[in-house]
C-alpha cells in the first residue's frame, strides 16, 4: 500500500508595519518595519517599564506615608514634650516662690535672732539701777583691810583708798534686783553687811550685791534682769553695789542707768 503524502505547511513570518504619519503640509508618511521578535522586545520593554514605574509609585506612596507616620509621631513627641516642658516651668516657678519665701524666712529668723543677741548684750549689761524703788545714794570706798565702808566727801576723796563702792538706803518694802541678766557666781557672808550676792553676766563683769537681809537666790541658778534678790524690810535697808570688770573693780555711778 502506497502511503499517503501529506503536503508540507509552511510557516510564515510575521511582520508587524508602524507607521508614523508627519504633520507636515505635504503629508508624507514614515514607515518602520519591526519581525516578530523584536515586537515582543519592544513589548517586554514596555511591560518592565510600566511595571518599574508602578512599583515606584507604589514605594513613593509607601514612603510618603512612612514620613506622615514619622512626622505624626514627632509632632506627639514634640507636643509631650512642650506639655513637659510647660509643667517643668510651673515647677520652676513654684519653687522660685518657695525658695524665695524660705530665704525671707531665714533672713527674718536671722534678724530676729541678731535683735534677740543684741538685746541678750544689752540686758546682759549691769546698767541697770539695784532696787526696785527710790533710794539715797552715796559714793564710797571698801578698804579691805578696814572694818568700815568710808564714804567719800570732798576733803578725803583724793585720799581714801580701796574698792569702789555705791552705798544706797532703800525704803522699806522695796527689793534689791539685779541690774542685768547672768548667772549666781556666789552666795556668801559679808563681815561688813551680813550677806552678798555675786552675779556673772557673762561678759567680763560681775556685779555685787551686799545687804543684811537674807538672798532669794542661790548659787549656779540663772537670773534676769529685775529678779529680787533680797527684800528690804526694817534693818536691811543698806546696800552696799560693786561692780568688776575683768576682775577689777569699777565705779558702778559709770554704768547704773538712773532715771528722775
Amino acid at each position: 500500500m502506497s502511503k499517503d503524502i501529506k503536503p508540507k505547511k509552511h510557516r510564515h513570518k510575521r511582520h508587524y508595519t508602524f507607521m508614523i504619519i508627519s504633520g507636515d503640509s505635504d503629508g508624507s508618511t514614515k514607515r518602520l518595519h519591526l519581525n516578530h521578535f523584536k515586537t515582543q522586545l519592544l513589548a517586554y520593554s514596555c511591560f518592565v517599564i510600566a511595571l518599574v514605574i508602578v512599583c515606584y509609585i507604589i514605594y513613593s506612596a509607601i514612603t510618603i506615608n512612612t514620613l506622615r507616620d514619622i512626622q505624626s509621631r514627632q509632632n506627639s513627641e514634640i507636643q509631650a514634650l512642650t506639655e513637659e516642658n510647660s509643667s517643668l516651668s510651673a515647677d520652676n516657678d513654684k519653687l522660685e516662690t518657695e525658695v524665695e519665701q524660705l530665704s525671707a524666712a531665714i533672713n527674718k529668723r536671722l534678724e530676729d535672732e541678731l535683735i534677740s543677741a543684741e538685746e541678750a548684750q544689752a540686758l546682759a549689761m549691769p546698767t541697770g539701777f539695784p532696787l526696785s524703788g527710790t533710794a539715797s545714794m552715796t559714793s564710797a570706798v571698801d578698804d579691805t583691810n578696814s572694818t568700815t565702808i568710808t564714804e567719800l566727801t570732798d576733803d578725803n576723796k583724793d585720799s581714801a583708798t580701796g574698792n569702789p563702792i555705791v552705798m544706797f538706803t532703800a525704803g522699806e518694802g522695796s527689793n534689791v534686783i539685779a541690774s542685768g541678766t547672768g548667772t549666781v557666781l556666789s552666795v556668801t557672808t559679808d563681815a561688813k553687811f551680813g550677806n552678798m550676792v555675786s552675779i556673772d553676766h557673762g561678759n567680763g563683769y560681775i556685779s555685787i550685791y551686799r545687804n543684811a537681809g537674807d538672798p532669794l537666790v542661790t548659787e549656779g541658778s540663772s537670773i534676769d534682769k529685775g529678779d529680787i534678790i533680797f527684800v528690804v524690810g526694817e534693818h536691811n535697808t543698806s546696800l552696799g553695789y560693786q561692780l568688776q570688770q575683768d576682775g577689777k573693780y569699777i565705779d558702778p555711778e559709770e554704768l547704773i542707768e538712773i532715771n528722775g
